[in-house]
């Protein structure tokens, strides 16, 4: 499987930021590497995100976040699809996330989905 592309240097420097803070029995899960790589893309995402995310511990309140009012359809989106990749615990679609996002938040998604499916191999 090819490496994901990360949107740029920026992008890729705060998912290692993050992935290293990490508890080390997480690194290796995918479900983990795909989360920190969606909330990283996006820093109005990431900002929610970090309220909610404890990387030390791997605890991740997401009921919470999901209850958190927030007014951008695309990040209405792409916080269900945290959720999703985290643990399955949302009906988001696959139609939805085309529907709602443009080019480079889609570029960001499906690389996410990629990731919690095979892992992420670090490259750029």
């Amino acid at each position: 499987m090819n490496a994901v592309c990360f949107m740029d240097e920026r992008h890729h420097t705060r998912y290692q930021m993050i992935l290293k803070r990490l508890n080390t029995r997480h690194r290796t899960e995918y479900s983990f590497q795909a989360i920190l790589f969606l909330a990283t893309g996006n820093l109005q995402l990431l900002q929610l995100f970090s309220d909610y995310f404890f990387p030390e511990t791997g605890e991740f309140f997401y009921q919470e976040l999901l209850a958190e009012p927030v007014e951008d359809s695309s990040i209405e989106v792409e916080r269900q699809l945290l959720v999703q990749l985290y643990n399955g615990r949302t009906t988001l679609t696959v139609i939805e996330i085309i529907d709602q996002l443009e080019a480079k938040e889609l570029e960001l998604a499906l690389g996410a989905i990629q990731i919690r499916s095979f892992g992420q191999s670090d490259g750029h």
